[in-house]
């Protein structure tokens, strides 16, 4: 379902789907971790209202985000807010155990990410997201219907 929103000189549906990975592909979403970042994810909103963090979920190594950006952000930006802010907050709850995991570096996230618009296909999309971090059970694909 496209959910339009509304800005004083536009009405915009940008909605993506960006995965973010961790440094050295480490697997730290584990024990809560990644519940913690998903509960935390919706407070960038303070600071940023028109980001609208849709969907959230995690693997042991990385995390997906549907999100909603307005076109007056890009989507570097939007990235560069969201690894910037996740990263102080795990660092200020789990900094101990990150230290020991990372010695070296302060980073948490690789350089890069991953981006794709969602369109017509964000029912898969949805589907995708939340079923991160189960087994497979020998799928390759999501159904649509």
């Amino acid at each position: 379902m496209t959910r339009y929103r509304k800005q004083s000189n536009c009405v915009y549906a940008c909605e993506y789907h960006v995965v973010l990975t961790t440094k050295y592909r480490r697997k730290i979403f584990a024990d809560g971790i990644g519940e913690y970042l998903g509960q935390r994810l919706p407070e960038i909103r303070k600071y940023y209202p028109e980001l609208d963090i849709i969907e959230y979920n995690h693997d042991k190594d990385h995390i997906h985000i549907l999100i909603s950006i307005p076109p007056k952000l890009s989507l570097g930006s939007v990235v560069r807010i969201v690894k910037s802010n996740s990263s102080r907050w795990l660092k200020g709850k789990f900094g101990e155990y990150l230290r020991k995991v990372y010695w070296g570096t302060g980073a948490i996230w690789s350089e890069g990410y991953f981006v794709s618009t969602v369109g017509r296909d964000e029912k898969v999309i949805r589907k995708y997201i939340e079923m991160q971090g189960r087994d497979d059970e020998g799928r390759t694909t999501f159904e649509t219907g």
